[in-house]
């Protein structure tokens, strides 16, 4: 997989398991490259291509740009959509379906049962999906509410898992956490098969899971 902007000679390659660190010392450079990559995260247009042998990727559907890990929602709208509708398919699946259908069976019942026993006529869905459970018992994903490197973690592994994405970009990650913590979100992402791309403004110290790309202050590419 690489990544390329008609603006830079060099391609950003993620192969043979290797993330990668691109160092962009140059404010002005460093504002233009992070925003632009944001932008198209986001669904916007932009200059950079993101490809996976040679077939272009849809970066809004495949590319997660944190750039501030502390605002990370586990359980944002798209998130809680996708997590939602893979655990409705676990639930008519074969494993789950009877059991799935006893329960909305006995809410059905219940609510008949309320329905006898108070003054009112009352109305609901009768065939009731099981993504309203969900939403009703408010359903979502556990994280750590206090500890936002585990949050990063889990992050990492619903991006990659329930929303599909094959790229994860963080800025300036390197003032957030330890060189340690660092390598522990490279084995989470190897694990679960999706490629971190670090960006920051300083050169730091960076382990050989990384292919390290520089621009220098005046603009020129090592």
């Amino acid at each position: 997989m690489k990544l390329v902007h008609p603006d830079l000679e060099r391609q950003i390659i993620f192969e043979n398991n290797k993330n990668c660190f691109w160092i962009i010392e140059s404010p002005k450079l460093f504002a233009k490259y992070v925003n632009g990559l944001y932008l198209q995260s986001e669904g916007g247009s932009g200059g950079f291509v993101l490809s996976d042998y040679d077939k272009e990727l849809d970066i809004g559907k495949n590319m997660e740009v944190i750039i501030n890990p502390f605002d990370i929602s586990l359980n944002d709208k798209k998130v809680i959509n996708k997590l939602y509708a893979e655990l409705s398919e676990l639930a008519y699946a074969e494993d789950m379906y009877v059991q799935t259908q006893e329960i909305t069976s006995k809410l059905k019942e219940y609510i008949m049962q309320l329905e006898y026993l108070s003054p009112y006529m009352l109305e609901f869905e009768l065939d009731m999906a099981v993504d309203s459970i969900f939403k009703a018992i408010g359903l979502k994903a556990a994280g750590c509410t206090d500890d936002f490197y585990e949050n990063m973690n889990i992050y990492i592994k619903i991006v990659a898992g329930l929303m599909r994405k094959k790229l994860m970009v963080f800025i300036n990650i390197g003032n957030y956490l330890e060189k340690e913590q660092i390598e522990q979100l490279i084995k989470t992402a190897m694990y679960n098969e999706i490629y971190l791309l670090l960006i920051e403004s300083t050169l730091k110290d960076y382990s050989n899971e990384f292919s390290c790309y520089i621009i220098d202050k005046d603009g020129c590419e090592i």
